[in-house]
């Protein structure tokens, strides 16, 4: 096995999914009218830029299939954890061809696939009018979605790296 995979590696990953948890779970909490903005997007976003190795990838699928299971929302879970190893490798190598800013930004931005699968996979048995409407809203919901997560990440990472908890974490 290789260093990275050493057992103290594998309890950061496994504390740091169970944080993703966490947050998503307390964040369902606090809905309006069946809609909740999720902000461990964010998080997820900053960690994976922070955390060496391919941890945060598995912590990305693992997060995303418990918290689609936990909305009993199976039908996307695909889509999610799709979305989230995307989110993954454009933190990780897009901050090495672009700055971590352009990165984010990027990354964030993939949470607006939900709004065609939902549209075509989820309801699609909807009147169009219904289905648009739909769509509409969950294009707010997600644009306030992305600029929380970018928000998210950049006072994460500004407080990390005042902490010099995020040299710790790249040297783990």
């Amino acid at each position: 096995m290789s260093k990275r995979w050493s057992i103290k590696y594998i309890c950061l990953i496994g504390m740091l999914t169970a944080l993703l948890v966490t947050l998503s779970l307390v964040t369902m909490l606090f809905t309006a009218d069946g809609v909740a903005i999720q902000f461990t997007t964010g998080v997820y976003l900053t960690f994976c830029y922070l955390v060496p190795g391919y941890g945060m990838l598995v912590s990305g699928i693992v997060y995303g299939a418990i918290m689609d299971l936990a909305l009993n929302s199976v039908i996307t879970m695909g889509i999610t954890i799709a979305i989230n190893i995307l989110m993954f490798l454009i933190m990780k190598f897009g901050s090495k061809i672009f700055t971590k800013h352009i990165a984010v930004i990027l990354a964030a931005s993939l949470v607006f696939l939900y709004i065609p699968f939902l549209y075509y996979v989820v309801w699609n048995t909807l009147q169009i009018s219904t289905r648009n409407g739909l769509a509409v809203k969950e294009a707010i919901v997600d644009s306030i979605q992305w600029i929380i997560s970018i928000i998210v990440f950049e006072v994460m990472f500004l407080a990390l790296s005042k902490t010099k908890l995020n040299e710790k974490l790249s040297n783990f």
